[in-house]
């Protein structure tokens, strides 16, 4: 698993999936889920995946990344 989370010192990626020591690092799969849930996850992947490329997309256009 990858953390979310606003402090680096207790999570490995902020709000938008990025991992906080290397920007240009997106985690867009089922790693930041704490545990296993017993219902099919799927489609809450692809939407985190779509947010985080959407803001990624976003960020590239402002020359951030």
């Amino acid at each position: 698993t990858v953390r979310m989370g606003h402090d680096p010192a207790k999570s490995a990626l902020n709000k938008w999936s990025q991992a906080h020591e290397v920007k240009n690092l997106v985690v867009a799969d089922a790693a930041p889920f704490n545990g296993n849930p017993d219902k099919n996850v799927t489609l809450t992947i692809v939407a985190n995946a779509w947010r985080a490329a959407e803001h990624l997309a976003d960020e590239m256009k402002k020359g951030n990344v």
